[in-house]
């Protein structure tokens, strides 16, 4: 075992950082804000199944450094930087023992009485010694910073979004949010959906909700506001459309959903004038979720009409619910029109019960 070999306790630790560093919600994100039954892991695993199998079929398999190769990558740096320091501290040491040698002739030329051959070659390149040291030192400090700073960037880059799909904590119980890298998380949610509308086949037992998050940001009104107006403003730019805002506060006291609601309608109209409320049927949803100290934001289409608010069972069930409302209603025709029938037969035998007795009454007259 080298010296410089650290032990397998290092690496282990460094791993868990390393996944605790992941896990770790910030802003500028993008994923699903997934809600459940009181079994999260059940819901992450089922979550991970439908988002991996439909993101596969829009945008291919995924493609991520395998772990394996990393380790090994990194084992072959580290051999390489030990033969270059060890290269180093050779050279080093024959450039001392140059030195060495120098100094003891100029030693012997000194005793006698001839000068030293570094101060014939140097001459007047001693003046301006100092000055080229203190550049050189600052081109070594502009270098080496900008050399910490490539490294901090491509260890981001490595170590940042490894997966498509990955889980994070948002501090809430039922809720699950599942960060992602692709940019806009709403085609692949409502691809999802029209699957399983179409296929009317239940995809997910304990993932009930799947709603993609375009942003997130802090759970500060001035930070909310600001994000709004720049989804709004990309979104309202080609065309206009009928909105609803809904927003939700989980864990969070210090915001007031009233105040929310009337500076978003302005941001909304101000980014398109033909934008308009609507209550029912509406084309688009601001959904807003707060939980604790982040905010969960984007505009989502057809969340009150089409896609019964992103509920994946529900959506499963769709056309069963139709088919007995269906019913329902036809059996309450069916139901009054008998009943009106019955009335009129009511009526029919009532009247010719009168004229009977009429007629019995005009024969009696008669006789």
């Amino acid at each position: 075992m080298g010296k410089n070999k650290r032990s397998k306790a290092y690496y282990i630790q460094s791993a868990k950082r390393q996944k605790k560093l992941e896990s770790v919600l910030g802003q500028e994100m993008t994923g699903f804000l997934c809600t459940c039954n009181d079994n999260e892991r059940d819901c992450v695993r089922e979550a991970y199944n439908i988002l991996n199998e439909f993101a596969d079929q829009l945008y291919g398999k995924e493609e991520f450094a395998d772990e394996q190769q990393q380790e090994t990558s990194n084992g072959k740096d580290l051999k390489h930087i030990d033969l270059e320091k060890t290269d180093k501290t050779k050279e080093e040491g024959d450039a001392e023992h140059d030195d060495s040698e120098t100094k003891q002739e100029n030693e012997v030329k000194t005793d006698s009485g001839d000068p030293p051959e570094n101060q014939k070659s140097l001459g007047p390149a001693i003046d301006n010694a100092g000055d080229s040291d203190e550049e050189e030192s600052l081109d070594i400090e502009a270098a080496v910073k900008a050399n910490v700073l490539e490294l901090q960037k491509k260890n981001e880059e490595k170590h940042k979004h490894q997966r498509r799909f990955q889980q994070v904590q948002c501090g809430a119980k039922n809720c699950v949010f599942i960060r992602t890298t692709l940019k806009d998380p709403v085609p692949l949610s409502v691809a999802i959906m029209d699957d399983i509308i179409q296929n009317q086949k239940q995809r997910t037992k304990r993932l009930l909700r799947m709603i993609p998050v375009q942003k997130t940001c802090k759970a500060f009104a001035d930070d909310i506001v600001k994000a709004v107006e720049k989804l709004s403003k990309s979104y309202f730019e080609n065309e206009s459309k009928t909105f609803y805002i809904n927003i939700r506060i989980r864990n969070n006291t210090s915001l007031q959903r009233e105040s929310l609601t009337t500076s978003f309608i302005k941001i909304i109209q101000d980014a398109n004038s033909d934008n308009t409320p609507e209550l029912n049927t509406p084309e688009v949803v601001l959904n807003i979720d707060v939980i604790k100290n982040v905010c969960y934001l984007g505009f989502i289409p057809e969340y009150l009409t089409k896609y019964a608010k992103y509920n994946l069972v529900a959506l499963a069930n769709k056309k069963k619910e139709e088919n007995l409302t269906e019913a329902k209603t036809c059996k309450d025709m069916v139901g009054k029109d008998d009943t009106d029938h019955s009335e009129e037969q009511d009526l029919k035998t009532e009247k010719t019960l009168q004229d009977t007795v009429s007629l019995d009454k005009k024969v009696v007259v008669d006789t």
